[in-house]
């Protein structure tokens, strides 16, 4: 019977992982039909930057590219989601930060300690982990 036991847990705990994993599946589906309902927003900002005047645009440029942004880290959150991989945690933080930056940096301060989390991303990447899959640039 000792011996069944650990044959047993090991099939509870395979089905527990599968069952998470299909969870995970359905969050990152969830979060693409998110992401491509939001588009039209895109669209309705990029109309707004076209019929807003020069003294008001920038607030409205701003609002698009922090939406946009939005909408980027939701589809590197739906990748991390389904790869699993260091990198793919590692854009995600980084798209997030620089959304970070976008939306509330209003001093020097904000902007350098921005700068300096982005460059610390980077050096992770390049020195510390190594590559899950080639990446194409």
């Amino acid at each position: 019977m000792h011996e069944e036991s650990p044959t047993v847990l090991k099939k509870l705990e395979k089905k527990i992982k599968h069952f998470i994993l299909w969870i995970e599946v359905i969050m990152a589906i969830f979060i693409l039909a998110t992401v491509i309902v939001s588009c039209k927003d895109i669209i309705v900002l990029i109309y707004k930057v076209f019929i807003t005047e020069a003294s008001s645009s920038y607030v409205v440029l701003q609002g698009l590219f922090v939406h946009i942004l939005l909408l980027v880290v939701g589809l590197e959150l739906a990748l991390m989601l389904i790869g699993h991989t260091a990198g793919n945690v590692l854009e995600v933080i980084l798209y997030a930060i620089a959304r970070k930056m976008l939306i509330s940096s209003s001093n020097s301060i904000d902007i350098l300690l921005g700068v300096i989390a982005l460059a610390i991303i980077f050096a992770v990447d390049k020195y510390l982990h190594t590559k899950d899959v080639k990446r194409h640039l």
